[in-house]
């Protein structure tokens, strides 16, 4: 607790639980990363205290809000709190999308039982997005009848959707009384103490020194036209790319000004590229050469979507700088990895790393 705010560290991805995982949603957090809850998320708090619990004071657990809000990083934090309290071993993290797609395939392959029985038997299941069940009535009726079996046995059910079950269309009635049984949370997206306590978060794994009108300036980014900017993962992106363009009047923890902005299109490239070859275990050659093999041209296309984040330069010349790719290329691996980006926390993690890396590096 501090200044008024909560802060739930997201849970690390330590392979503890087994089960069905999806890889996708299964992030790597780090121990200084945390979920931030002002007042706007004050039941978050309540939460975490109740999952601590060996009687479930409210079970299951539906957390809904708009995109940025939090709703899987809380879920996951939620799970990871009860998983080492009672040192439960028996989890499915899922999406509806996965839960969906696996009951079509056991139904083909026979597999039903299986599934239903790995589904009724553990100790925690979280599904994100139940929304996406929408129209789905086989899935829906395979849920809720897991759903049954799990909270009668006492084992915690954490679920996310993009608004509240009664008012999403197309999901069953039972389904709906069912989710509606426990507690319903509405996220917020972060309030100004929220806000001012990320920015400060995210310079300080920088290893920037913030002003009051810098850290106030960031803060309150997009608040007039409800940009998404309010969103957690926005307002760590707005303090790389501004301190990146030498925008923050700013210093270096180490007190000495940054020794140029990191507009150096070549420099920043170079940096890139050695800093993703170094974290997939590639050879500089590799990277910027010809090879089309997908893990090699996975690696270059995120050093080249850092490069567009840190420099905003084109993609004529971010090309230029990756062995001479013409525009389309590197447009398409943006698109790929801002896709990626969005919907994926662990990615969004490994690029502000990569991106804090090369201002650091810069800075000192």
């Amino acid at each position: 607790m501090f200044s008024g705010l909560f802060s739930l560290p997201f849970a690390p991805a330590d392979g503890a639980a087994v089960g069905v995982r999806n890889p996708d949603v299964t992030a790597t957090a780090t121990a200084f990363e945390s979920f931030i809850a002002g007042s706007e998320n004050a039941l978050v708090r309540s939460l975490a205290s109740a999952v601590a619990r060996r009687d479930l004071p409210y079970n299951p657990i539906v957390l809904y809000g708009a995109a940025g809000a939090g709703k899987s990083s809380v879920a996951r934090a939620l799970v990871a709190i009860r998983r080492q309290q009672f040192e439960f071993r028996e989890v499915i993290e899922t999406t509806a999308v996965d839960l969906a797609r696996g009951l079509a395939h056991a139904v083909d392959a026979g597999g039903v039982a299986d599934l239903r029985s790995a589904h009724r038997r553990c100790e925690i299941l979280l599904v994100d997005d139940v929304h996406r069940l929408a129209g789905k009535t086989a899935a829906q009726e395979f849920l809720l009848a897991a759903l049954d079996a799990l909270i009668h046995r006492g084992s915690l059910v954490v679920m996310t959707s993009r608004q509240s079950p009664v008012a999403t269309a197309r999901l069953c009635p039972q389904l709906v009384s069912r989710l509606m049984s426990g507690v319903v949370v509405g996220l917020a997206l972060p309030g100004p103490l929220a806000r001012r306590e990320l920015v400060q978060q995210a310079a300080s794994r920088m290893r920037l020194s913030l002003t009051d009108t810098d850290i106030l300036r960031l803060a309150c980014c997009g608040e007039a036209t409800r940009e998404p900017f309010l969103a957690a993962g926005r307002l760590r992106q707005a303090v790389l790319g501004l301190a990146a363009k030498g925008e923050l009047g700013c210093f270096a923890a180490s007190g000495k000004a940054p020794r140029g902005e990191l507009s150096h299109v070549k420099s920043v490239c170079r940096q890139a590229a050695i800093a993703v070859a170094k974290h997939f275990g590639l050879t500089l050659g590799e990277l910027k050469g010809k090879s089309r093999r997908q893990a090699v041209a996975d690696a270059r296309g995120l050093a080249m979507y850092v490069t567009r984040q840190l420099t905003g330069a084109s993609y004529a010349e971010i090309g230029r700088q990756f062995g001479n790719r013409d525009h389309t290329t590197v447009l398409h691996a943006f698109q790929k990895l801002a896709a990626a980006v969005a919907r994926d926390r662990s990615m969004r993690q490994l690029v502000e790393e990569l991106a804090a890396q090369i201002v650091s590096e810069e800075a000192g």
